[in-house]
């Protein structure tokens, strides 16, 4: 076929070469076309600022939450979206290098407070924890462990801000080996007896003074090597399956576990991305529920992702329960949402478009019109540019309900 087009080419070259030398007939002018439009930038999936997870909170008024967290540990608002009743519905701050995301409490979604309890925990970490401590407790914050050197190598205490979330504040003071904390985590233990309140006073110097006998190294740093200003704990029904799904169905690589003496875990880390997740079996003794005996859980995980097909569907391959269904949301993101098996609610997302805050706006209202009128409108698109570094609200969380399933 091409031999055959080659030939066809040739053929007529030659016989308008050789043919009558008529005048050619006038030609239109010839006209330049209009420059192409320059191709849009690629998309970066996952914005400029975000991390791999991003905690999700629910409170009952999120204009005071952002009060209490800028007064109590320097939060800078980011943004904030108000809903049709004028009131906040989801806002965004910022502590150090961490989002936190906030939504308002409705019927579907339980604070805290309402619940009667957390299922979950932030880790701060601060060049002075005690310092730090003091400014949480001076916005309101009330204490539920005050701060001590832990066997772990930092120095470290505990509130419950006003919506009821709890928050640990740490600063890192001593680098441990592997091995020496093996060794200290035993010793430390006894200050704990299964069933009995936890020792204190002359007791419970003893104890902290052997395995302070297990001497690590000055911290090289406040921060540990690897951990962002805030990280995630969750407290699960079942730490090892919890272990086990975050590593197979998320790719994340166990960095730590620490078992109990009854075989279930005291602490564990995992890596998903470039955020550390930390896990915990639930322990009545220390107040710690999951969202399966809390019924609920008042945390979410927002969870950006290369490719939010594929780890959704990873996910609900591996025992998770979706809530919504992947599709391109008016806030730039193309997202879905699962609880997992552990009763904790994923939002997960690739960036696909970068969205004005009034654009978002304008596509809520439109959607929001949709809805009433019992028709759908398309959730994103039309205004918006290829993504590079603006910041999106964030998903419409799931039911809280749905994690005491």
């Amino acid at each position: 076929m091409r031999t055959a087009l080659v030939l066809s080419i040739a053929s007529a070259s030659l016989l308008a070469a050789c043919g009558p030398k008529n005048a050619p007939p006038p030609q239109p002018p010839i006209t330049e076309a209009p420059p192409a439009e320059p191709a849009p930038e690629p998309v970066a999936p996952i914005p400029e600022g975000w991390f791999a997870i991003t905690p999700q909170l629910v409170v009952p008024d999120i204009d005071a939450a952002i009060a209490f967290y800028g007064t109590a540990f320097g939060a800078q608002p980011v943004m904030s979206m108000p809903g049709p009743d004028g009131k906040t519905m989801h806002a965004e701050v910022k502590i150090g290098d961490s989002l936190i995301m906030l939504e308002a409490e409705s019927p579907d979604m339980k604070s805290p407070k309402t619940l009667g309890g957390t299922t979950a925990g932030l880790m701060i970490y601060t060049p002075d924890v005690d310092t730090a401590f003091q400014s949480a407790v001076d916005a309101g914050a009330t204490v539920k462990m005050p701060v001590a050197d832990m066997f772990w190598g930092d120095r470290y205490g505990v509130v419950i801000d006003p919506a009821g979330h709890q928050w640990s504040l740490a600063t890192h003071t001593e680098d441990l080996t592997p091995e020496q904390m093996a060794q200290r985590a035993p010793i430390a233990a006894k200050a704990r007896p299964k069933g009995k309140k936890p020792l204190a006073g002359k007791k419970l110097a003893k104890i902290e003074a052997e395995w302070k006998a297990i001497a690590g190294t000055p911290a090289a740093a406040p921060v540990p090597e690897g951990y962002h200003t805030v990280t995630l704990a969750l407290t699960v029904n079942d730490a090892a399956s919890a272990l086990a799904f975050y590593t197979g169905a998320l790719g994340g690589t166990e960095m730590a576990r620490m078992p109990r003496a009854d075989g279930k875990i005291e602490h564990a880390e995992v890596k998903i991305g470039d955020s550390i997740l930390m896990l915990n079996d639930e322990d009545p003794t220390w107040g710690a529920k999951s969202p399966k005996t809390l019924g609920a859980a008042p945390v979410m995980v927002h969870h950006y992702v290369t490719d939010v097909d594929a780890t959704f569907g990873k996910a609900v391959g591996a025992g998770a329960q979706e809530f919504m269904p992947v599709g391109v949301m008016f806030w730039g993101d193309r997202y879905g949402g699962v609880v997992a098996p552990d009763g904790y609610a994923w939002g997960m997302a690739t960036h696909v478009e970068d969205v004005t805050l009034e654009q978002m706006k304008e596509r809520m209202k439109t959607e929001m019109a949709a809805a009433e009128a019992g028709g759908a409108a398309p959730a994103g698109g039309g205004d918006g540019t290829p993504a590079s570094d603006q910041t999106p609200p964030g998903p419409p969380p799931a039911p809280a309900a749905a994690a005491g399933k």
